[in-house]
């Protein structure tokens, strides 16, 4: 699964998001591709009734379309642009919503990339990677930032676009990994 979480469409995040896609098709997966502010993701209430029924009980497009998603998904490539040294807020809602997938996600593959001016993508990375790791998941590799302010200026970021590739195709070989069930040691 590659998430993109720009509220601005066709930007550098979708364009760094397609990239990925395109990786991932060439190493033969089929990614399933989500923009999350085309989706109604209601914020975590809190109401921990999910311990209770199983799941969510908000009604919105998280609990109806992507929970069912990212269970289905062998791998998480997360691309997001940097706001304010951090992610956007409809990412950190769908995050907070995963809540209610506590265990459901262990051992999925993860992967991080964040676009966005030269400085402060360090908040955002580790805010994403502590997702991952909170659900058990398996990074990748390290954050990969790339710079990106106005529209098209990712594009020139010729060894940003060369990590995410490498995080793509190494995302990609773990699941793989993990999938056959060989033991990393």
């Amino acid at each position: 699964m590659i998430i993109s979480s720009s509220p601005r469409r066709e930007g550098n995040t979708d364009y760094i998001a397609k990239l990925a896609v395109d990786e991932v098709l060439r190493c033969g997966a089929e990614p399933i591709v989500v923009r999350v502010y085309d989706y109604r993701i209601e914020p975590c209430r809190g109401c921990r009734a999910c311990l209770r029924e199983g799941c969510c009980v908000i009604d919105d497009d998280f609990t109806n379309v992507l929970a069912g998603k990212l269970m289905e998904a062998d791998a998480i490539i997360i691309v997001s642009p940097v706001f304010f040294n951090s992610i956007p807020s409809q990412l950190k809602a769908f995050i907070d919503r995963t809540w209610c997938l506590r265990g459901k996600l262990r051992d999925k593959v993860g992967g991080v990339i964040v676009v966005g001016r030269r400085y402060g993508h360090e908040l955002a990375i580790c805010t994403l990677h502590s997702f991952m790791l909170k659900h058990e998941m398996i990074l990748g590799m390290r954050g990969v930032a790339i710079y990106g302010f106005e529209v098209g200026e990712a594009a020139k970021d010729t060894q940003g676009l060369e990590d995410a590739r490498k995080l793509a195709r190494r995302v990609v070989k773990l699941a793989e990994i993990v999938k056959r069930g060989i033991k990393i040691m």
